[in-house]
């Protein structure tokens, strides 16, 4: 679940996606992986850290998709293994933030798996189809 929209996001300019991708490639401050299988995507993750002397200390971890019939499989953990590896080589960073819906449980599974905590709900995070949907607020402290 996420709360962008496929529906909104095809109509947009390649140059919007393009803005979000990295200024310094190779940098770990701000990254997006994919995992392909056969030259197909099959998972992607997006981390960034944040700007500024009072945030920098912290990152974020988002748009983290695994295709519904490859889930199962192994590529999610692999992908998120993956960003907190890079995420750990980022100086001064001590904290990563990532949000899940409070229905998905396998993902919350995934990110406790790795050491993240609940350190909050946000109701009414989205509303999709006329339901609300609540998102756990997640951090995994790194020092």
């Amino acid at each position: 679940m996420f709360s962008s929209s496929y529906e909104v996001e095809r109509e947009w300019p390649f140059d919007r996606f393009a803005n979000r991708l990295p200024k310094n490639p190779g940098s770990n401050e701000s990254f997006t992986l994919g995992c392909f299988v056969e030259g197909n995507l099959v998972a992607s993750l997006t981390f960034f850290r944040y700007d500024g002397p009072k945030l920098m200390h912290t990152g974020r971890m988002v748009a983290v998709h695994v295709a519904s019939e490859q889930q199962g499989k192994g590529y999610g953990r692999a992908i998120v293994a993956d960003a907190l590896e890079r995420a750990r080589q980022v100086p001064g960073l001590s904290l990563i933030h990532l949000t899940a819906t409070t229905t998905n449980e396998r993902a919350i599974s995934l990110y406790k798996s790795f050491g993240f905590e609940i350190y909050g709900t946000s109701p009414r995070a989205m509303l999709v189809d006329g339901q609300y949907i609540d998102e756990h607020l997640m951090m995994l402290k790194l020092t």
